[in-house]
């Protein structure tokens, strides 16, 4: 970006990869439309949660589960509540249904997260290519571009502080 050539004199970025620049941003226009266009072609319902099985033993000393170890399975909906996970049985008419609304909600959420994947490069280029659009005011003693705005990104604290 900018690099200090003397105490007052500045060296400015190249102007060459402007137009680099401006087709990446449009690139990444195009990715963006396309999951806008998965987020709002969603019309629901969704449904946050896991769809797994179960085995486990019923509990009767004659069955086949408890005298040959042939264990009962059993489909349930498991989601985090609270911070804590929770686990609801699925009856088996439900089953096609939940992972239905399970899957869509895990294809809306990773939509969404590309969106602000994407979002995000794409200012950090638009903050490139100002930086390439800048001009040096007076000639002979520009002044240095602006730096980076609002407060300081905290630094990552250790599970032992």
């Amino acid at each position: 970006m900018l690099t200090v050539t003397s105490k007052t004199c500045y060296s400015w970025p190249v102007a060459d990869d402007r137009s680099r620049l401006r087709q990446q941003i449009g690139a990444l226009e195009a990715q963006r439309d396309q999951q806008l266009e998965r987020v709002l072609a969603e019309r629901g319902p969704l449904l946050r949660g896991s769809v797994a099985e179960r085995a486990r033993v019923c509990g009767h000393p004659t069955c086949l589960c408890a005298t040959q170890g042939e264990l009962h399975v059993s489909p349930y909906l498991s989601m985090a509540v609270g911070g804590a996970t929770r686990q609801t049985h699925l009856p088996a008419g439900d089953v096609q249904q939940v992972q239905e609304k399970t899957n869509r909600y895990r294809r809306f959420r990773q939509a969404r997260a590309r969106l602000v994947q994407l979002a995000a490069e794409q200012i950090r280029l638009i903050d490139r290519l100002a930086t390439t659009l800048l001009g040096a005011y007076p000639a002979d003693s520009p002044v240095e571009p602006a730096g980076r705005r609002g407060p300081r990104p905290k630094k990552a604290r250790h599970a032992t502080d």
